[in-house]
C-alpha cells in the first residue's frame, strides 16, 4: 500500500464513522482559534492545532474529527537520511472531544487495522500495549482478541508512564495540562509471527530487535496535570506535582506515522523507497552527474530529499530562512541540503529549487497549497541557495585565516569548526582534513558543546514532553457564564457596549479585562490593537493596548482598586476613533502595496510580515534583490492611482474559502483560515482574506507615500510608507526643506538642483586649486622632489624615503607614484600625518620585487612602529597608524627593514 493511498484510506474510514475531515494545520503551530502556541517553534503532532478543543476553551463544529497532519520535527536531523528519520513527515488522526472514549476508540483501531474496510492486516502480526494500570483499556483488547482467537496474554502487555502515557513520563514529572494513558500498536515484520507462549519480557526483547514495529498510539485524555517549575530560573529541572484532576470531559488524540506505517505495510526496508520519495529522487538523479550508488551518495540524495520536502512545506506556510527560530531550522536544512548535493554528488552549479517540481509530483494532489505558491518557494530557495554558496567562498577563507595563525601540533577551538559547519556549512570531516594537512588537530569536545546548543534551539519545545506546552490558565476571575470568545463589533462601529466577564493580572494595578462583546481590535495580522476608554458606573478606564488569546479579547488598563469590582459591570467602550482611521488607511494601503509589488516584481512576492499602526506601515515580502527608483516608483505611482480613483472596498463576510479562493483572493502565509472567511476586495486590483479593519473607499487614503525600501533578511524586503495625514505632514516638512535649503543657495525651490549643482563644481575647481598650490608649494621648498639625499642604497636596491608631514594624502600617493614611474628596480615609501593619523604608502617594481622586496611587507613593519597594522601586496600596498609623534623614528627603521628583507 502506498502512501495516498493509504492517507485517502484512513480518512475515508473516519469519515464513515462520523468524523468530520478536518484540514491540515499549518506548520507554524497556530491552535484553531488563531493564537500561536509560543511554546513550539513548528507543528508536530495532529493534536497541536486542537488544544482548545482539550481543554473545552473552544467548541468544534463535530465532536468527531480526522485529519492528515503536517509535521515538522528536527531534533534527530543528524540521523536524517538513514531508514526511518524524516524532518518532516505526514501525522495522521481520528479525535473525539466529549464523544466517544476508550472502547469506542480501540474498537475503531481494531476495525481500521484488520477489515477489508481499512488495511486487512493479519491479526496475529498485531500487538498492543497499554499503561501498567489500565484495567479498563486491558478489557477492550481482551474481548476482541478473545473473539478472534487469540490470547490476549500473548498479545497485550503493560508497561510503565514513560512509554504508556502521554506526554511520556507525565503522570509523574508532568509538564502542566491535558495528559492521559495510552495504547500503542505494533506490527510484526520479522517473518512468521511468534506463537505460543509470550511474555512481556519477549515482547521487549523483539521491539528492541526491530520486529516489532509501533504504527499507531490512541491516547485517552483524561486528567488535567498541575504543578508548578521546581525552579523557575532553571526550567528544565521539572516540576513538582500539585494535583491531576479529571478534565470536564474525556477525549481521545490519536496518531498514525504516515510514512512510516506505510513503509511497514508495504514491506520497505527504508521510507525513501515510498512513492511520495520517487519523484523527489529521480528529479535528484536527473540533475547529478552519472557516478555509483555509493552509501555516501544514497545517503547525500536521501538528506536532499527530505529537506527539500521540509523547506518546501515551511515557505508554503509562511516561514523564511532568517538566523533565529523557525526561520534558523530551515536555513540549516537547507544549506545541509545544498552542501550535501555541492560536496557528494557533484552538483557545482544552483539545483535546490529545481528539485521542488519532484515534491509538487508526489504531494501537490494533497496539499494545493504547493502549487499555488510554487514561485514564492521556488524564488526563495534560489535566493537561499545563491547566498549560500557565496558563503561558502567566505567559509574558505576563513578557516584559511584561523589555521594561518596556527602551526604544526596546534589545536584549532571546537567553536570555530562549529561556526564553520553552522554559518558557512563546512562538515567537521572537512575542517578536519584542511587543518591536518597542516598538522592542525581540531578541539572536537568543544565543537560537541557548541552542536548541542544548537540543537537545542532547533528542538525548542518539540520534545513529546511540551508537546501540550502553554495551555496552563493564568490566575483569573471570571463571572460564573462567562463566554469562551469574545464578540467583535468593530468592523461597524467603533463604541459599544459590553459586559467584563474576566479579569486577570498584568502587573502593580494594572490589569487585562475581557468583555462579552467590544468594538476594540485586538493586534492580529500584522494589525496593532486598538486603544480607547471604557465607561461604566464609577469607573473609567483607559484601554492602552487591545490583545487576544485563544479567542478571548484583552484590554489593558490600570485599575488601582480591587479587580472584583470590575467583574460584571456592564461598560460602554469608546474606540479612540481618530486613531482606528488612521490605522484603517494603512491597512487598506498594505493591501493595495501587495498587489502592487507582485504586479511589477512578479508573482512570486508574498507577505512575510507586517506592521499596520496609526503611525504608518511595514510591510516585508519575498524578493531576492532590493527594488530599483524606476520600480519603487511604479509601486507607489499605482497605489497613488488606486486612491485617486476611488475605488469602493468591498468585504464579504462569512463566504466559503473555496469561493473566494475562486474569486482569485490571496491567502497570506502562516495565516490560520476556517472553512468561512473574510474577503477584502478593492475592485479587481486587490482580493486578499482578511480580519482587519479598512476605509470604506480608497480615496480615504489620500496620499500615499513610500519612504523606504531596504533589506528584512535574507530573500525578504521591506517597504516602509505612510498614508493620511502623516504622508500630508510629510509633504509640508519636504516642501520647508527645499525652501530652506534654496534661500542658502539664494536660488527658488525650482532652480534648487540647478544651483547645488554650480556649487559642487565651484568646491571642485577650489579643490583643484588648492591642491597644485600645494604640489608647487612642496616642490619650491623641495620636500616633494626626488634627490640623493632621499635615495638610499641598501643590498643594490635604491629605496626612496619621504615624510610629507601634513599635507593631503592623496598628494603624497601622487608623488609616490611619479617617484616610481619607469623604474623597475624602485622600492619607496611615502608617510602622511592627516587628521591626527598617519598615512603609509610603498611601491615596488618587478626587478625589486625580485631581489626581495615587497611593499606590503614593508608597510607592515613600518606600521608597527606608529602605533598601526596593515599590508598589502608585494607591488603596492597602504597601511595607517595612530601615533604621528612616532613618524620620524619609523622612517628612521626603513633602511634595517629593507636590508632584512632583501638580504
Amino acid at each position: 500500500m502506498n502512501v495516498r493511498d493509504l492517507r485517502k484510506k484512513y480518512l475515508e474510514f473516519f469519515e464513515s464513522k462520523g468524523h468530520m475531515h478536518f484540514p491540515s494545520g499549518s506548520l507554524i503551530p497556530y491552535d484553531v482559534t488563531g493564537r500561536l502556541d509560543e511554546s513550539l517553534l513548528f507543528n508536530g503532532a495532529g493534536m497541536i492545532q486542537f488544544k482548545p478543543y482539550f481543554r473545552g476553551t473552544a467548541q468544534p463544529e463535530n465532536k468527531l474529527l480526522t485529519t492528515a497532519q503536517k509535521c515538522v520535527r528536527t531534533g534527530d536531523i543528524e540521523e536524517v537520511g538513514d531508514d526511518t528519520h524524516l524532518t518532516f513527515f505526514e501525522m495522521m488522526g481520528n479525535f473525539s472531544f466529549g464523544g466517544y472514549f476508550k472502547e469506542q476508540a480501540v474498537a475503531y483501531s481494531w476495525e481500521f487495522l484488520t477489515t477489508p474496510a481499512g488495511l486487512n492486516l493479519d491479526a496475529k502480526k498485531l500487538a498492543f500495549t497499554i499503561y501498567e494500570d489500565d484495567d479498563e483499556t486491558y478489557g477492550y483488547w481482551s474481548r476482541i482478541l478473545t473473539s478472534a482467537g487469540l490470547d490476549p496474554a500473548t498479545r497485550i502487555f503493560r508497561l510503565d508512564e514513560e512509554t504508556n502515557y502521554w506526554p511520556a513520563g507525565s503522570f509523574t514529572k508532568g509538564p502542566p495540562g491535558p495528559c492521559g494513558p495510552n495504547s500503542e500498536m505494533f506490527y510484526w515484520t520479522a517473518g512468521d509471527p511468534p506463537t505460543g507462549p509470550y511474555s512481556r519480557e519477549d515482547f521487549l526483547r523483539d521491539d528492541s530487535a526491530g520486529n516489532w514495529v509501533e504504527i499507531w498510539n490512541d491516547v485517552f485524555i483524561t486528567y488535567e496535570w498541575q504543578g508548578k517549575l521546581k525552579n523557575a530560573g532553571r526550567p528544565a529541572e521539572g516540576y513538582i506535582k500539585e494535583g491531576m484532576p479529571e478534565l470536564p470531559f474525556r477525549s481521545i488524540d490519536t496518531g498514525m506515522g504516515l510514512e512510516r506505517t506505510a513503509m511497514v505495510l508495504g514491506g520497505f526496508k527504508s521510507v525513501y523507497d515510498l512513492d511520495v520519495f520517487a519523484p523527489i529522487l529521480n528529479r535528484i538523479r536527473s540533475l547529478s552527474p552519472d557516478g555509483p550508488g555509493s552509501e555516501q551518495r544514497v545517503l547525500a540524495e536521501r538528506v536532499i530529499a527530505d529537506h527539500i520536502r521540509t523547506s518546501s512545506f515551511c515557505i508554503a506556510d509562511g516561514v523564511f530562512p532568517s538566523n533565529n527560530g523557525r526561520g534558523y531550522v530551515l536555513r540549516r536544512l537547507i544549506r545541509r541540503a545544498v552542501l550535501k548535493g555541492q560536496r557528494v554528488l557533484g552538483l557545482n552549479k544552483p539545483f535546490f529549487a529545481e528539485v521542488f517540481q519532484g515534491v509538487v509530483e508526489a504531494m501537490g494532489d494533497f496539499y494545493t497549497e504547493l502549487g499555488d505558491r510554487r514561485e514564492t518557494i521556488e524564488e526563495t530557495l534560489r535566493n537561499e541557495e545563491a547566498q549560500f554558496r557565496r558563503t561558502l567562498s567566505a567559509g574558505t577563507s576563513l578557516l584559511e585565516q584561523e589555521l594561518s595563525g596556527l602551526g604544526s601540533g596546534d589545536v584549532l577551538a571546537g567553536d570555530i569548526a562549529f561556526r564553520l559547519y553552522d554559518t558557512y556549512g563546512f562538515p567537521l570531516e572537512v575542517t578536519q582534513e584542511i587543518a591536518q594537512e597542516s598538522g592542525i588537530a581540531v578541539d572536537l569536545d568543544g565543537y560537541e558543546s557548541a552542536l548541542k546548543e544548537a540543537q537545542e534551539r532547533s528542538r525548542s519545545g518539540q520534545e513529546r514532553d511540551s508537546v501540550y506546552g502553554a495551555l496552563s490558565i493564568e490566575e483569573e476571575l471570571a463571572t460564573e457564564d462567562a463566554p469562551a470568545t469574545t464578540k467583535f463589533l468593530g468592523y461597524a462601529d467603533c463604541v459599544g457596549s459590553g459586559t467584563i466577564v474576566r479579569v486577570r493580572p498584568d502587573g502593580p494595578a494594572r490589569w487585562k479585562i475581557a468583555l462579552d462583546r467590544t468594538p476594540f481590535y485586538a493586534e492580529s495580522g500584522g494589525q496593532i490593537g486598538d486603544q480607547g476608554t471604557l465607561f461604566g458606573t464609577g469607573i473609567e478606564l483607559k484601554v492602552s493596548d487591545t490583545t487576544k488569546s485563544g479567542g478571548t479579547f484583552w484590554h489593558q488598563v490600570e485599575w488601582p482598586g480591587d479587580p472584583n469590582e470590575l467583574i460584571g459591570v456592564k461598560v460602554t467602550a469608546q474606540v479612540d476613533e481618530s486613531r482606528r482611521n488612521r490605522i484603517r488607511r494603512n491597512h487598506t494601503a498594505t493591501h493595495l502595496l501587495h498587489a502592487a509589488l507582485r504586479q511589477t516584481l512578479g508573482g512570486h512576492v508574498a507577505q512575510a510580515g507586517s506592521y499596520v499602526g496609526p503611525d504608518g506601515l511595514r510591510f516585508d515580502f519575498t524578493h531576492g534583490k532590493g527594488m530599483s527608483p524606476e520600480e519603487v516608483a511604479r509601486v507607489e505611482r499605482m497605489v497613488n492611482e488606486q486612491a485617486l480613483a476611488n475605488t469602493p472596498v468591498v468585504t464579504y463576510v462569512d463566504i466559503p474559502i473555496a469561493e473566494a479562493r475562486a474569486k482569485g483572493a490571496m491567502a497570506l502565509f502562516g495565516e490560520k483560515y476556517g472553512d468561512k472567511v473574510r474577503m477584502v476586495e478593492v475592485g479587481d486590483f486587490s482580493r486578499e482574506l482578511c480580519g482587519g479593519v479598512h476605509v470604506s473607499s480608497t480615496g480615504e487614503l489620500g496620499l500615499f507615500k513610500i519612504q523606504s525600501e531596504s533589506s528584512a533578511a535574507s530573500g525578504i524586503r521591506r517597504v516602509e510608507a505612510i498614508t493620511g495625514e502623516a504622508a500630508y505632514e510629510w509633504v509640508l516638512d519636504e516642501t520647508s526643506r527645499l525652501k530652506e535649503a534654496a534661500g542658502l543657495l539664494k536660488a527658488t525651490p525650482k532652480e534648487l538642483v540647478s544651483a547645488v549643482g554650480k556649487t559642487l563644481e565651484q568646491l571642485r575647481e577650489e579643490k583643484r586649486k588648492r591642491e597644485k598650490a600645494e604640489v608647487a608649494a612642496l616642490r619650491g621648498t623641495g620636500k616633494a622632489e626626488g634627490s640623493e639625499s632621499d635615495t638610499t642604497e641598501i643590498n643594490g636596491l635604491p629605496v626612496w624615503v619621504k615624510n610629507f608631514g601634513e599635507v593631503d594624502p592623496k598628494i603624497a600617493a601622487s608623488e609616490l607614484d611619479n617617484a616610481a614611474a619607469g623604474k623597475p628596480l624602485f622600492l619607496g615609501l611615502v608617510a602622511v600625518t592627516s587628521d591626527g593619523k598617519v598615512n603609509l604608502f610603498a611601491k615596488a617594481g618587478a626587478e625589486a620585487i625580485k631581489k626581495g622586496a615587497h611593499a606590503g611587507n614593508l608597510v607592515r613593519e613600518v606600521a608597527k612602529l606608529v602605533g598601526g597594522g596593515g599590508g598589502g601586496r608585494p607591488d603596492f600596498a597602504t597601511a595607517g597608524g595612530r601615533e604621528p609623534s612616532k613618524v620620524a623614528h619609523a622612517i628612521e627603521q626603513v633602511p634595517e627593514i629593507v636590508r632584512q628583507m632583501t638580504a
